[in-house]
C-alpha cells in the first residue's frame, strides 16, 4: 500500500493496524522521522524491544533464524520491533519471502533504505500488499522546509520572525538531516545568548554561513584551487598589504583539519568529530572539508602549520623578505610541491 509522506506524517495513527513498513528515498532524514513516528504511535519504547540489523552484517541464511527467534515476546513479555537498515537489495527476496508468510501479530518490521528504483522488488511487494506500508521520502519542498523549520524551533521554545524562516528555507539544504543539524546550531546559539542579542546574532550567523566569501576563499586555497587566485588574494589581503590576515585564517583552518585528523586516528567517527568542532562548519562546506581530510596526512598538516607559524613570526619581526617567502610557499603549496617529502 502506497502512502504519501505528508499523510503519514500528519496522521500516523491511521496506520496503527499495519505491521510491515518500507521507508525509502534520498531524504534519509524523512526515513528516520517515519520510523520514529511508528515508535511513538505504537508505544514501542514501552511495549517493544527494538532490534536493529544492518545489511552488511546479515547473511541470507540467518534471516529465517532472526525472524523465528524474535517472533514471540521475550522473557520480560516485550514484543519485537525489527528494524533493518539496508544499503542494498541483496537480501530483499529473502525478506519478502519471510514477511509474506509471517502471521505473528506481535512483530513489527521496518525497512529503512536509500533510493530504490521503480523496479525494486521491495517497492513492488510493499506497494501491492494491503497489509504493508510503503512511503517514499523525497527532498524537502520550500513549503515543507518552512513548516519543518518553524515547528522544530517552536518545539524548542525559539520564536523567530517569518523573514528569518524564509532566509533559512531559501538557503538550507533539501535534506532533512542537514536542516536539522543547522537548526540545532541555532538552538545552541539561543541557549547561550540573551533574548536581546539572539535575533541579531542569528541573522549574523546565518548570513555569515551562507554568504561568506572569505570562507570560500580559504576553503579553495586548502583544496589547492588555483582558479581566480590572484583576484581573490588581492581582495582578501588588500593587494598584499595584509598578508597576516590570510596567514591567521589559514592557520585556523589547518588547525581544525589537524584536530579532526587526530580524532579519526584515535578511532572517532569522522562525522561525529566534525560535529564537535566549535565554531561549527556550515553544512554546505562539510563535503569539501571531508575531501581535504582525505587529501592531507597528519604529518603534512603539521608541516603546513609549521611553515605558516614561521611566516607569521617573520611578519611580526618585520623581516624584509617575509612577504616574498610567504608568497613562494603559498604558490608551492598550490602547485602540490609543498610537503615534508620534498622540502
Amino acid at each position: 500500500m502506497i502512502v504519501k509522506f505528508d499523510d503519514f506524517e500528519k496522521k500516523p495513527e491511521n496506520y496503527l493496524s499495519f505491521r510491515f513498513f518500507l521507508f525509502y528515498g534520498p531524504n534519509y532524514g524523512k526515513v528516520c522521522d517515519c520510523t520514529n513516528l511508528i515508535k511513538s504511535f505504537k508505544n514501542v519504547e514501552q511495549d517493544f524491544e527494538v532490534i536493529n540489523f544492518f545489511s552488511d552484517e546479515i547473511k541470507k541464511e540467518d534471516l529465517s533464524r532472526i525472524f523465528i527467534e524474535n517472533s514471540t515476546p521475550n522473557i520480560f513479555g516485550s514484543k519485537t520491533f525489527l528494524c533493518f537498515h539496508l544499503n542494498s537489495e541483496k537480501i530483499s527476496k529473502e525478506i519478502i519471502s519471510i514477511i509474506s508468510k509471517e502471521t505473528n501479530t506481535d512483530l513489527i518490521v521496518v525497512l529503512k533504505c536509500h533510493q530504490l528504483s521503480p523496479r525494486s522488488p521491495l517497492r513492488s511487494f510493499f506497494e501491492k500488499n494491503n497489509y504493508s506500508i510503503s512511503v517514499a521520502c523525497y527532498e524537502e519542498s520550500d513549503n515543507e522546509k518552512k513548516t519543518y523549520i518553524s515547528n522544530f524551533l517552536q518545539n524548542e521554545g525559539v520564536k523567530i520572525s517569518e523573514s528569518l524562516i524564509n532566509l533559512l528555507a531559501n538557503n538550507l539544504s533539501n535534506q532533512r538531516l542537514e536542516i536539522k543539524s543547522e537548526l540545532e546550531k541555532i538552538i545552541i546559539l539561543h541557549k547561550t545568548e540573551t533574548a536581546k542579542n539572539f535575533m541579531c546574532n542569528t541573522f549574523s550567523f546565518t548570513s555569515a554561513s551562507l554568504n561568506n566569501d572569505d570562507t570560500k576563499f580559504i576553503f579553495s586555497l586548502a583544496s589547492k584551487e588555483k582558479r581566480g587566485f590572484v583576484k581573490n588574494f588581492n581582495k582578501f589581503t588588500d593587494y598584499g598589504s595584509n598578508n597576516m590576515r590570510l596567514i591567521t585564517y589559514l592557520l585556523e583552518h589547518f588547525f581544525r583539519l589537524l584536530v579532526i585528523k587526530i580524532k579519526i586516528y584515535e578511532g572517532i567517527d569522522v562525522s561525529s568529530a566534525i560535529k564537535k568542532l566549535r565554531p561549527p562548519i556550515f553544512f554546505k562546506n562539510i563535503p569539501e572539508f571531508r575531501q581535504q581530510l582525505e587529501m592531507f596526512s597528519i604529518n603534512e598538516l603539521k608541516f603546513f602549520i609549521k611553515k605558516l607559524l614561521i611566516s607569521k613570526e617573520e611578519f611580526i619581526r618585520g623581516k624584509w623578505s617575509s612577504s616574498s617567502t610567504f608568497m613562494l610557499n603559498l604558490i608551492l603549496f598550490l602547485s602540490s610541491k609543498f610537503s615534508p617529502r620534498n622540502s
